[in-house]
């Protein structure tokens, strides 16, 4: 009888109507059996009516099915489906459908030693009392299970008169050797395995798949080294580095954060995952906490110093440091065990420790300039005429700087550090290179940092000229 597999689904909206069924039929069919749904295109009569049979009869009015039961004599309404059942299958059609699908019957035993054939353990379980009778399409499953180890599980179809085995592929994990190997013969090695040369060795494989014993023989197996640790990435101070004595931060800015798992030799990932993160101010005056935030990255932020901002000085005073840096520090937890060459797990167990990770970035720090220049005034030459004067922009070195004197210039001074060397020698370049140095005079004068910042004593050397310079020159002058 040809049926509509989709249809097959309806079964269930016909089980849910089964549920809401009164409770009192429900109790009298199910004393005198089961029952099965049929449609009928009338309600039948109680002489038509068969027990155990719940009848589905179109309800004209309601679109839907009612049921009805023939329940001590009397067919009765017992309730309506409440789901149009046109076309659906009927109880016959999923009797044919269920046969023609052939599925069988699973069926299994397991014995416990190696002897035993399986014929004999199949006979035995279908001999017993009450026991079922095969029928074709049965499956049987016979595993062997000796000392705890699973050797083989083999599979038999039933064909209608004798159980059939079931042949096929069978991955080398799965065959089981009984009893261990003995290496003999004329040589020493096969892989990993040595001997003496004329005499013999027992290679313990009993319980062994197949391929571990190919993988013992021909993969050495190799622990890995020492983990490569986690490390911190990223997380920076933005704009340190050297910057002239009594330069005024308001605030310093540090970039985002994060935590490198680490690594194994042979893997797998590490799955080392950061969990806290604080940030520390580290200057000349100690350590202070930032901030200290519970995540697995550290988002980008700053650190105003209370409001109070910082001064970068080399004289001290209030708000001022000699060195300013940060550093976070990552709390993490440990890492997974790691795996060796082959895939195991290490032996002994190697994995990543539970611990703490730091990174410190570059420092504030300061330094003084050093200044040189040419003048067509002659003022005071005092911390505020030097401080007009090119700046180096930079720590003192000895080296040579270029001053270009214009036309009309009545003035030309290099000032450095009292407590560095300072000038050694000045070149006249546009008079045929003439060494000029001893024209020059050298003072001292007390010279102010970046924001009126601690004034500290400067060597200055000046050439005045009798009358201004007639024509642009070019000095060269070098510092030791």
């Amino acid at each position: 009888m040809a049926y509509d597999p989709t249809k097959l689904v309806t079964l269930k909206n016909l089980k849910d109507t089964a549920t809401r069924i009164k409770t009192e039929y429900l109790a009298a069919i199910a004393a005198s059996g089961h029952a099965i749904f049929q449609k009928a295109e009338t309600i039948p009569t109680a002489e038509e009516a068969q027990e155990n049979v719940l009848y589905l009869v179109k309800n004209e009015d309601t679109g839907h099915y009612d049921i009805y039961a023939l329940i001590d004599g009397v067919v009765e309404w017992l309730d309506d489906v409440s789901i149009n059942l046109d076309n659906y299958v009927t109880s016959e059609e999923l009797s044919q459908a269920i046969a023609n699908l052939g599925a069988g019957s699973v069926y299994g035993s397991t014995k416990t030693d190696l002897e035993t054939a399986d014929t004999e353990v199949i006979n035995t379980f279908f001999s017993q009392e009450a026991a079922p009778t095969p029928k074709e399409g049965d499956v049987f499953v016979v595993t062997t299970l000796v000392d705890g180890v699973t050797y083989e599980m083999s599979s038999y179809w039933y064909d209608g008169e004798n159980w059939v085995a079931i042949t096929g592929n069978v991955d080398a994990s799965k065959v089981i050797m009984r009893e261990n190997i003995t290496m003999a013969g004329n040589y020493t090695q096969v892989g990993n395995k040595t001997k003496e040369q004329d005499g013999t060795a027992d290679f313990n494989t009993k319980g062994m798949s197949v391929a571990a014993i190919l993988t013992d023989i021909f993969s050495k197996r190799l622990q890995p080294g020492t983990p490569t640790q986690p490390s911190i990435s990223g997380f920076n101070l933005s704009g340190a580095k050297a910057v002239e004595a009594g330069t005024e931060l308001e605030a310093v800015n540090y970039t985002s954060g994060t935590l490198n798992a680490g690594s194994y030799q042979y893997g797998p990932d590490t799955g080392v995952v950061a969990s806290n993160w604080v940030v520390q101010r580290i200057t000349d005056q100690g350590t202070e906490q930032v901030t200290s935030v519970d995540a697995a990255s550290l988002e980008a932020g700053s650190d105003n110093n209370g409001g109070a901002g910082f001064i970068i000085g080399d004289m001290g005073g209030e708000g001022v440091v000699s060195s300013l840096k940060l550093k976070a520090i990552a709390t993490h937890g440990a890492g997974v065990t790691a795996k060796d060459n082959l895939g195991d797990d290490s032996n002994p167990p190697v994995s990543i420790s539970a611990g703490t990770k730091e990174k410190t970035t570059g420092a504030y720090t300061p330094y003084r300039n050093y200044f040189y220049g040419a003048t067509t005034e002659k003022p005071t030459l005092d911390s505020t005429y030097v401080r007009g004067l090119t700046k180096s922009n930079k720590a003192y070195a000895a080296g040579t700087v270029t001053i270009n004197v214009p036309a009309g210039a009545q003035r030309v001074a290099i000032a450095c550090l009292a407590s560095k060397a300072g000038v050694t020698k000045v070149i006249n370049e546009t008079a045929m290179n003439a060494d000029v140095t001893s024209t020059f005079v050298q003072s001292t004068v007390q010279v102010e940092g970046a924001n009126s910042y601690t004034a500290q004593e400067y060597k200055v050397w000046v050439f005045e000229p009798a009358v201004p310079y007639e024509n642009a020159a070019t000095l060269k002058v070098t510092l030791g």
